[in-house]
């Protein structure tokens, strides 16, 4: 009992306690197809070809070699449920490989079957993307809280994803997040990021983004959900980031800069720990930019973060800065700021006990 404990705490630790130079993230495109036509979102216009499977285990390999145990690999789109047979191979390769596999889908094209072979694959982390829009044509809550009821009995991490954007009801969004943690399922709420130059993810204004109004008043009131509850999946560091936002002179709320090096790159203990892959083996430094460099072109003797700092770095001085929960919560989990997640941990090591 003791040993499956420790085990289950160990995972829950991933978040936790990051190593110095070394990846703690992988954000993947699995492909860019969607079924769907968000107005925030514009990957689905981009037609990029798909590693077939000896080159993503290729590439699965290689980012590996540059990353912690443990470390979070995200498969988005894209829809990711799309091509059902594509993505459980997807998830098995990367568990093999070693990463703690979180899918992201929309939910249309899942099924129960489907998440118990996702679970068998290996998948640890479910995001159900929805919206708190009471009569958008995107969403049926009713459907996600089955279907994530369904995969924590596997051992899943259920996660509801919901975009918060300047139009968005807060009034709505209590009642959708209410719903979903009394089911006992977590929480995940994103800002909406503004559309960056030569971007390949975000199509939205920067008047999409929420005011600071908005955000005073909701991320104490999702703090203290996160506090009482433990099913806020967002970062403590990423609320009190968000809370922290200014605005400009024209009202628009201002963005967030990531940092330009690596973790621990160059002797500096600060750094980002994240990079993303797109679905024909090209990496970048984030979802926006996944296309700097082709993994599959670097032979893994040759490969390190220290080799791909200097590629990316440019990159990431131009950008302008986004208010997605990725690098802010990946860059400012350190320290003392870990006690905060306590509550998440509990919650956490109980879905996996299920699994175990």
């Amino acid at each position: 009992m003791l040993r499956e404990l420790g085990r289950n705490i160990d995972k829950a630790r991933i978040w936790l306690k990051p190593k110095p130079e070394k990846l703690r993230f992988v954000n993947w495109y699995l492909e860019h197809g969607c079924d769907l036509g968000c107005y925030f979102c514009k990957v689905p216009k981009q037609k990029t070809k798909n590693m077939d499977p000896q080159q993503r285990n290729e590439a699965l390999a290689k980012l590996w070699l540059l990353s912690q145990d443990n470390a979070v690999l995200s498969i988005l789109g894209g829809e990711t449920t799309l091509k059902p047979d594509n993505l459980i191979g997807a998830v098995q390769d990367a568990s093999k490989a070693g990463f703690f596999v979180d899918v992201i889908t929309n939910g249309w094209g899942l099924t129960e079957e489907l998440i118990q072979q996702l679970s068998e694959a290996g998948l640890s982390y479910l995001a159900y993307s929805i919206d708190s829009y009471p009569n958008s044509p995107k969403k049926d809550l009713e459907k996600a809280m089955r279907l994530l009821s369904v995969a924590k009995d596997f051992g899943i991490i259920p996660v509801v994803n919901t975009v918060l954007t300047n139009g968005t009801n807060l009034d709505d969004f209590r009642t959708l997040a209410r719903t979903v943690i009394e089911n006992g399922i977590f929480l995940s709420p994103l800002v909406c990021s503004p559309e960056v130059p030569g971007g390949l993810f975000s199509s939205a204004s920067p008047s999409d983004t929420p005011s600071r109004e908005q955000l005073k008043e909701i991320v104490p009131w999702l703090a203290f959900k996160k506090l009482t509850t433990g099913r806020v999946a967002t970062t403590f560091s990423y609320l009190w980031t968000l809370f922290n936002l200014k605005e400009d002179s024209k009202g628009i709320t201002q963005s967030w800069h990531c940092a330009s090096n690596f973790r621990g790159v160059d002797g500096k203990k600060k750094g980002r720990g994240y990079l993303t892959l797109d679905s024909d083996g090209f990496a970048g430094p984030c979802q926006e930019f996944p296309r700097q460099v082709n993994l599959l072109n670097i032979s893994p003797d040759q490969l390190s973060l220290q080799l791909l700092d200097p590629l990316f770095r440019d990159t990431s001085v131009k950008c302008p800065g986004c208010t997605y929960n990725c690098y802010i919560q990946e860059e400012s989990i350190s320290g003392l700021s870990t006690v905060a997640e306590f509550p998440n941990a509990i919650q956490l090591v109980n879905v996996f006990r299920r699994k175990s």
